[in-house]
């Protein structure tokens, strides 16, 4: 057995080494070591921009002596648009590139499409979009964009430092009016007949990321800290398990139980630590530990005597609790469900986008962090489960993804763009480690019911928003919330550009809608197979037929393919309870026309094949090809998570697709692998055929598939309501398998 003087040690001897491991990362991070000659060279990180305005006229030769009519200005704004393209073009980028005494191929050059065309027709296709790749790299940038129904041309650019970012701008002007003229002589035009460019104001430009290189160094020592810290730990418990298990033929090591006393816990016997769990002792009674003094169960028994009758109500199971934490979890659950968080924002200006989600879960957090370091018997208890594996590999791949783009990211402006959505997914795996540490077992039911709750509420919101054209979320946000805060507007009677209703409850888009429901249909389902009595199981079928109506009545495809992916993986694992389910399906068939009329044949008939060819089809099949060049660009890691902006790129509708581009192959499989870890964990408590457990097993499993299916239909993590609840369903299917031998 270790002393304390020797586990300090090692614990110094850790932190030691992981602040060296991280340091010298977060140093080549910086810098890049050279052998021939030897040296340490300082990383490009720093970028300038510069811009410039300039005037398109026609010669005063040619100005009419009239006033300039709107077509007269229509037609000197498409040429501006043409010299625009002519800027971008070859012999004028190696016109700039002798005037700035570089190298053709360091200036990347291109002429950004501003006209009234739809979006689709500006998203770069597979040729495109492989051209911009290669250009990206380039240490001098040319961004040329013309004003619409303005003879205005803006000249953006970018380069190592603000004096070489204003000469590629001045040299891109005058480039230009080079080429104009040689261009007249060999065509044997009058050069006094070509437009005039006046240069609006001066160029001006500076440093635009000046605090990349900190922000780098910081993330990566952060993280190399966290990592090396994790594999010390991780190699010193291994190496304690291979010293203390026993070998042929001993004895098995032995564990204490401890009695609680008024004066505090006491030695009151010793069992055989071979046992894998103890069944529930009466109030008082020993409860049995490891030798090292963790508890083989996750629940606390209050103490008994003077100290029971004080905490006994404080440390009671929610909702008969005063402990603080599950109050503050079921309020930010609520949330979840009932407002549209993500439309509502600080009115005052911020650093960072200030969500509503924003500003409640921090107050979670820092509760949870108050009561760990508080202790006692009502303090949250950390576990570690296989769900937690899962989740960890994917956040560690997105950090490492971020790392080891970094210098591109930043040449790209593209690194704050991935911290926010760093930051936004720590936010969504904090939820899920304060679920999985604050909830106990004997609570999982109640946040059963409580979702349900929840999610019927949200489901009759929805159907009131379908037939009446109310929304009743975004209205009273805005009516309840004081005046600091921006509420978005519904548009509940609008329609898209396919002709469906905008039906979306408390999300933002129908589709989020619909993965929110989806997700509360298993507790009904799971409710009508193992309910004892008629008046549960009427109830249990009511909550179905209205979660089903209210995701039918979002007028989405996904309301087919979402709760058939559900209702399949509850078969697959029940399929002795198919009985029980087929009356339930014959009730829904009646009773969502009734909910939700019209709704399923506006469905059934989008899925005509006939009808496939809409542009929400047809740009799902197109994304496939053009994300090819990203993705041999950056084939393992992606090019960093939360950087394929769809404002700058293209609108992909597949998170897989996204997982592919943003994380590379080895992050779409931990992606995928973090959902196939709740299904395995579900599958592993289904088998063993715990009552007590059954429920959330089955909605956790169900519920990952689903989550899977919807990746593949649209980027579930752009709409914040989808991973916050995927991951408080991990949380509580986390606390259940805390109980298994398997998982402690």
């Amino acid at each position: 057995m270790q002393t304390p003087q020797r586990r300090h040690r090692q614990l110094a001897l850790g932190l030691a080494v992981s602040a060296v491991v991280a340091t010298l990362a977060a140093l080549a991070s910086l810098y890049t070591v050279s052998l021939l000659p030897p040296g340490l060279h300082s990383r490009e990180l720093q970028v300038s921009a510069a811009a410039a305005h300039v005037l398109v006229q026609l010669p005063p030769e040619l100005t009419p002596t009239r006033r300039a009519t709107t077509s007269d200005i229509e037609s000197l704004s498409k040429r501006t648009a043409l010299l625009g393209q002519l800027m971008a073009s070859a012999p004028v980028v190696d016109e700039i590139a002798r005037r700035m005494d570089v190298a053709p191929q360091e200036i990347a050059a291109v002429a950004q499409i501003t006209g009234n065309v739809p979006a689709t027709m500006k998203e770069p296709d597979s040729e495109q979009r492989g051209h911009d790749i290669v250009a990206s790299h380039d240490r001098y940038r040319l961004d040329i964009q013309s004003k619409p129904n303005v003879p205005v041309l803006d000249v953006y650019t970018q380069a190592p430092t603000p004096a070489a970012a204003r000469r590629l701008a001045n040299a891109a002007i005058q480039g230009l009016r080079t080429s104009m003229r040689r261009r007249a002589a060999r065509a044997g035009s009058d050069p006094a007949e070509l437009v005039t460019l006046k240069r609006i104001g001066e160029t001006r430009g500076g440093v635009i990321n000046g605090g990349a290189a900190v922000q780098i160094a910081g993330l990566t020592f952060l993280v190399m800290f966290g990592v090396t810290w994790g594999l010390l730990l991780l190699g010193l418990r291994l190496r304690r398990r291979a010293l203390t298990a026993p070998g042929d033929g001993e004895r098995p090591t032995r564990a204490t139980a401890v009695a609680w006393t008024p004066s505090g816990p006491s030695l009151a016997l010793a069992v055989p630590a071979a046992l894998p769990q103890l069944p529930r002792l009466p109030f008082g009674a020993p409860r049995a530990t490891r030798s090292g003094g963790e508890r083989a169960s996750a629940d606390d028994t209050p103490p008994p005597g003077p100290v029971g009758a004080v905490l006994s109500d404080g440390i009671g199971d929610w909702p008969r609790t005063t402990r603080l934490l599950p109050w503050l979890l079921a309020a930010f659950i609520a949330v979840l469900w009932l407002v549209p968080f993500n439309e509502i924002e600080l009115s005052v200006s911020t650093p960072i986008d200030l969500k509503f989600d924003r500003l409640v879960l921090p107050v979670v957090f820092a509760a949870w962090i108050l009561a760990i370091a508080a202790g006692g018997p009502a303090s949250p208890r950390l576990r570690w489960t296989r769900i937690h594996t899962g989740v960890g590999i994917f956040v560690l791949l997105a950090l490492l993804g971020v790392i080891f783009n970094a210098p591109y990211l930043s040449q790209t402006l593209e690194f704050d763009l991935a911290i926010k959505k760093l930051v936004l997914l720590v936010a969504y795996v904090s939820l899920f480690v304060i679920v999985a540490s604050v909830v106990r077992r004997t609570e999982i039911r109640a946040f059963l019911t409580f979702t349900l709750v929840l999610g019927v509420i949200c489901a009759l919101g929805t159907i009131w928003e379908y037939r009446f054209k109310y929304n009743v979320f975004y209205d009273l946000s805005d009516k309840l919330l004081p005046g600091l805060f921006n509420v978005g507007v519904a548009e509940s009677g609008a329609v898209d550009e396919i002709g469906r209703r905008l039906t979306r409850g408390p999300a933002e888009l129908g589709l989020e809608a619909v993965a929110m429901l989806t997700m509360a249909l298993p507790i009904a389902m799971v409710g009508i197979i193992h309910a004892h009595r008629a008046r549960q199981r009427i109830l249990y079928g009511l909550a179905a037929c209205v979660l089903l109506a209210a995701t039918i009545s979002t007028y989405r495809k996904s309301a087919f393919l979402a709760p058939i992916s559900v209702v399949a993986t509850l078969v697959y694992f029940r399929r002795d309870y198919i009985k029980k389910l087929l009356p339930v399906g014959l009730v829904l068939v009646l009773a969502v026309p009734i909910l939700s009329p019209g709704a399923l044949g506006s469905i059934a008939q989008q899925l005509d094949k006939k009808r496939l060819g809409v542009a929400t089809v047809s740009d799902r099949a197109s994304d496939y090809d053009a994300i090819r060049p990203d993705l041999w660009a950056h084939f393992a890691i992606g090019r960093g998570f939360g950087t394929y902006d769809h404002t700058s790129y293209r609108i992909l509708d597949s998170e897989i697709l996204v997982r592919l581009v943003e994380m590379g192959v080895l992050g779409l499989a931990a992606y995928l692998f973090m959902s196939l870890c709740v299904v395995a964990g579900g599958r592993r408590l289904i088998r063993r055929g715990e009552p007590e457990f059954l429920p959330v097993a089955m909605c956790a499993a169900s519920i990952a598939v689903a989550f899977i299916v919807m990746s593949a239909l649209f980027d579930v993590l752009a709409f914040p309501h989808v991973p916050y609840l995927l991951m408080t369903w991990a949380g509580l299917l986390a606390v259940a398998l805390s109980a298994s031998p398997e998982e402690t």
